[in-house]
């Protein structure tokens, strides 16, 4: 009896309740500085890492049967690219120092390996129920401490720039945007547009209203907490992948009211209004001058000198100030115009021109991770420019294995949550670097691990012969727990 409770029990599944739990709650207090960057070693790596190296021993202790896992085989070959393109760049183009092409491929690395201990922290299909209480509840720490920095001037630490990262404990300003405890409010949206995905639709699957009442009540909570992030990516990431889900799982009545909340905050939210009045008026295109070039002269016969060029009777008016005159009841426009302006043209001008750049510098293996700056707002750019063809075909096949064994045949209501979950992201990865920020990272990696496994139970793998109609019903079980 003894043997058949500890061959039940995982090591992993405590693990992974903590990283699900630490990760989204701790403030990212610097512990120790990297040269050359502002990047520093925070706890959160140093408990990752620890909990990478549990498994790695174990897996050397098994004789490595995790060689035999197909996922792992994708991740080795990325692995394997990556690496090429990190050689390439410390030996010959010499562009990046050392110590950051290694710390950013490690990072990587460390990143994606989560995945495999969501894996084995899911033994069975009742293992699933875990990682979703878990979430709720981290979820609604998170939303507890961004109102409070919302409504109470609670601290941020914020690592948006050189000078925050050092770890100055922050109050946010009337304009400023929630971020919760992650590095900046775009990390803390792409984060809840995931998230608010999953659980509508697990949450929507639930037979018993006295689990769906709390718990759409907590989403909705969350809802408010991404409008207060102000991230426009975001806030349509999740518009799309709500209906992309409520579509497959057949919940279509859902759409109207869903869009329709997402509607009104879109008008509601005078910085979010704004930001979208103003993004659209940037992508207009900009009215052309045509200066028509006097004639020629001739050669002046008169004895007297000409009047000089008529000066302007006017002085033009001086640029606005910021935050000139801001009134709590209405966001200042022309400042919004500024900061739209400014984000786009350093994503247009600046960001996304460098990772071109650094592709044609080398297209088939980039120029090294990291080494075009800490930011891109661009995964797929980054992805080419840092890594290449290589390094970005060899990722985006593992998102294709998970594509190819969503739809290849009628699946159950969970893989099809799962899989606009995927496209959320993917969405976020237009203007964020959602693969890089290290919160946003972790729990994805930890989610497609989860998503693996329901793929695994489902298919008749031979480690799981049975598959169950209603994977949810261990989890309406767990009602007390809730």
């Amino acid at each position: 009896m003894f043997k058949n409770i500890t061959k039940k029990f995982s090591l992993f599944r405590p693990i992974l309740a903590i990283l699900i739990l630490f990760i989204p709650l701790y403030p990212k207090f610097p512990l120790s500085t990297v040269k050359n960057t502002y990047v520093a070693i925070r706890l959160d790596d140093i408990i990752i890492s620890i909990s990478i190296l549990i498994w790695v021993l174990l897996q050397i202790k098994k004789k490595l049967p995790i060689l035999k896992n197909p996922l792992f085989k994708l991740f080795l070959i990325y692995f394997a690219s990556t690496f090429l393109s990190t050689l390439h760049a410390i030996l010959i183009l010499k562009t990046t120092p050392t110590n950051l092409l290694t710390l950013h491929f490690l990072r990587r690395i460390e990143y994606m390996l989560v995945a495999f201990i969501a894996i084995d922290a899911t033994q069975s299909k009742k293992d699933l129920k875990y990682p979703f209480i878990f979430l709720i509840i981290a979820s609604v720490f998170v939303a507890l401490y961004g109102y409070g920095q919302k409504y109470f001037a609670w601290p941020i630490i914020s690592t948006m720039n050189e000078e925050f990262s050092k770890g100055y404990i922050l109050n946010l300003t009337e304009w400023s945007r929630v971020s919760a405890a992650f590095a900046g409010h775009y990390d803390l949206a792409a984060f809840l547009s995931v998230i608010l995905v999953l659980i509508l639709g697990i949450t929507l699957k639930l037979k018993k209203k006295l689990l769906k009442i709390p718990i759409l009540i907590i989403w909705l909570i969350l809802f408010q907490l991404l409008v207060f992030t102000v991230s426009r990516i975001s806030i349509f990431a999740f518009w799309g992948g709500a209906v992309l889900m409520l579509l497959l799982i057949k919940k279509k009545l859902w759409i109207v009211p869903v869009s329709l909340l997402v509607i009104f905050n879109l008008f509601k939210s005078d910085q979010l209004n704004n930001r979208l009045v103003a993004t659209i008026q940037t992508l207009k295109p900009k009215p052309t001058v045509t200066i028509i070039e006097p004639s020629p002269l001739p050669k002046p016969t008169l004895k007297f000198k000409p009047s000089p060029i008529p000066t302007l009777k006017f002085k033009p008016s001086p640029i606005p100030t910021v935050f000139r005159n801001p009134t709590p009841q209405k966001y200042p426009e022309i400042d919004i115009d500024a900061g739209v302006s400014r984000s786009g043209e350093i994503r247009f001008n600046i960001e996304w021109p460098r990772a071109i750049n650094a592709f044609y510098k080398n297209p088939l293996l980039g120029t090294g991770l990291g080494s075009i700056t800490l930011a891109t707002d661009n995964d797929y750019l980054r992805l080419l420019g840092e890594s290449g063809i290589f390094g970005f075909l060899s990722f985006f096949a593992i998102f294709f294995y998970f594509f190819i064994h969503s739809v290849k045949k009628k699946q159950n209501y969970l893989i099809y949550i799962f899989l606009a979950c995927l496209f959320t992201t993917l969405a976020n990865a237009i203007f964020i670097d959602v693969f890089e920020a290290s919160k946003t990272a972790y729990l994805f990696w930890i989610m497609m691990g989860i998503y693996y496994k329901i793929l695994k139970f489902h298919n008749h793998h031979p480690d799981h012969p049975q598959a169950e109609k209603n994977p949810l019903r261990h989890l309406e079980r767990s009602e007390r727990s809730l």
